[in-house]
C-alpha cells in the first residue's frame, strides 16, 4: 500500500542556520548518541579527528534504548566538545552531514508513521523552527501528500480501526476547538476539558463508540457566545499556581542558559522582593490581576500560544492504549499553565513582540519540555485530593 505524509504546511520551509543561530542545540542540554554511530566513532580513522571523538563521547549508562547509547561530552558552559571557535560541528566538517549521529540528523524534525502515514513536524526547541511554528497569524495548516521516506529511523505504531477512529476524532476536535477563536485560549482548553472529563467517566468500549457523537455536542460550543457562562463558577486556585511558580523559576536547574535569563526576569516588580512574590500568595495574586488584563488582550500572545498548543497536539498526540489521550490533557495543560506563567510573569519587562514571545517559548521548551521530571513534578504539584486527573487540569486552567 502506497505511504502518505501528513505535514504542517511550514514543514519543508524548514532550514538549519548553523552558526547564525541564537541558541544552538548543540549546547544546553544532553546529547545523545544512538549506537551505530558510537561504535563507529570510536572506531574512526581519520588522523584529523579521531583522537577528538575518542575523547569527548562516553557511555550513557542511563539510555534506556539504543538512542541513547552514548552522549557527548560538555564542556563547562553546557556546550558540545565538538564545537569549534564558530559553533561548526567538527564531525560535520570533517566526515561529512553522513556521519551525524541520530539525533544530530534529525533535530528539529519529529517523524513516525501511524499506519500508512508517516507524520513530520518541528520542534519549537529550536528558534527558527520556532518562528515558523509560532508566527502562523492564521494557525497552522497541513498537507497531505504522497510520503517521501525519510533517510534515519523513526517510530511506528499501528492502530487497530477502532482506535485509529479514536485517535483521529480526538486530535481533530482538540485542533478544531484550539483553532476557533472566538473565546480566549482558555476556555477553548477549559471546553476541550470538559470532552474530556466525559469521555473519563466512559467505560473504555463506550469511549471509542461515542466520542464522534460526544464531538458533534461539543464543538459547536467553541461558538457559542454563550460559553463563558458554563465556567463563571470556576475561580483560580492562586495557591497552586504560586507553587509552580516558585518550582518552575526558583527550584527547577535548567542547562539552558536563555531559559535561566528569561526565568530570572520573571515576576520581579520595582520595590518588590521577588521572594515576597513567591512565599505571600497574598501579594503573588495582586501581580497576576494586575498584569492579567494585558496577556488576555494580546493578540499576538493568543495566537502564539495557539499555535504552540496545536503543534504540540499533532507532535505529541499518539493513541496506543486507552488513557492516552486524558494523559495527553493533563501534558498538554500543565504545559499551558507553566508556559502562561513565564509570559505573565515576563509581560512587564519584555515588549512581548513576535521576537520576544519566540525566545520565551523556545527557551521553555528546550529547557522544559526535554526534561524527563519537570512535567511529572509539575503535575503532582496541581494534584488536589478528591479530584480526577481530569479534574485538576480544568481547575488550573481558570485564571
Amino acid at each position: 500500500m502506497q505511504k502518505t505524509e501528513l505535514k504542517p504546511s511550514y514543514y519543508d520551509q524548514f532550514a538549519c542556520i548553523g552558526s547564525k543561530c541564537e541558541d544552538t542545540c548543540c549546547a544546553g542540554w544532553r546529547i545523545d548518541i544512538d549506537k551505530k554511530s558510537y561504535q563507529k566513532y570510536k572506531n574512526e580513522k581519520n588522523p584529523a579527528i579521531k583522537d577528538a571523538l575518542k575523547k569527548n563521547i562516553n557511555r550513557n549508562r542511563q539510555g534506556q534504548n539504543d538512542l541513547q547509547y552514548g552522549k557527548f561530552k560538555l564542556d563547562a558552559d553546557g556546550k558540545c566538545t565538538m564545537l569549534d571557535e564558530e559553533n561548526l560541528c567538527t564531525i560535520q566538517k570533517t566526515l561529512g552531514e553522513k556521519a551525524l549521529c541520530h539525533t544530530c540528523t534529525i533535530y528539529p524534525r519529529q517523524n513516525i508513521q501511524i499506519n500508512q502515514t508517516i507524520e513530520k513536524s518541528l520542534d519549537t526547541s529550536c528558534p527558527e523552527a520556532a518562528r515558523l511554528i509560532l508566527l502562523n497569524k492564521n494557525g497552522i495548516d497541513f498537507i497531505e501528500d504522497e510520503a517521501i521516506i525519510p533517510s534515519f529511523s523513526f517510530d511506528y505504531i499501528e492502530q487497530q480501526d477502532e482506535v485509529r477512529d479514536y485517535f483521529w476524532v480526538n486530535r481533530m476536535f482538540m485542533i478544531q476547538v484550539l483553532q476557533n477563536r472566538t473565546h480566549p485560549i482558555e476556555l477553548r482548553l477549559l471546553l476541550i476539558g470538559l470532552y474530556m472529563k466525559k469521555l473519563e467517566s466512559l467505560p473504555l468500549k463506550a469511549r471509542y463508540k461515542q466520542a464522534e457523537k460526544l464531538v458533534a455536542t461539543y464543538l459547536p460550543l467553541a461558538s457559542d457566545p454563550e460559553l463563558p457562562e458554563m465556567f463563571k463558577e470556576f475561580k483560580p486556585n492562586y495557591v497552586k499556581h504560586q507553587q509552580l511558580a516558585k518550582y518552575f523559576l526558583k527550584s527547577f536547574v535548567a542547562y539552558s542558559e536563555r531559559f535561566r535569563l528569561v526565568a530570572g526576569l520573571a515576576f520581579e516588580e520595582k520595590d518588590l522582593q521577588k521572594t515576597d512574590i513567591f512565599e505571600n500568595t497574598q501579594t503573588f495574586e495582586s501581580f497576576i490581576k494586575k498584569y492579567r488584563p494585558i496577556y488576555k488582550n494580546h493578540e499576538e500572545i493568543q495566537m502564539v500560544l495557539e499555535n504552540y498548543l496545536v503543534n504540540l497536539i499533532f507532535s505529541s498526540y499518539h493513541e496506543k492504549k486507552s488513557q492516552d489521550v486524558l494523559a495527553f490533557f493533563s501534558y498538554l495543560t500543565i504545559q499551558f499553565v507553566l508556559l502562561r506563567l513565564l509570559i505573565i510573569g515576563n509581560i512587564n519587562k519584555l515588549q512581548m513582540n513576535e521576537d520576544d514571545l519566540v525566545t520565551t517559548i523556545q527557551a521553555f521548551s528546550k529547557a522544559g519540555m526535554h526534561n524527563n521530571h519537570y512535567i511529572p513534578t509539575s503535575l503532582e504539584l496541581i494534584s488536589l485530593t478528591g479530584y480526577s486527573k481530569i479534574s485538576q487540569a480544568i481547575h488550573i486552567l481558570v485564571l
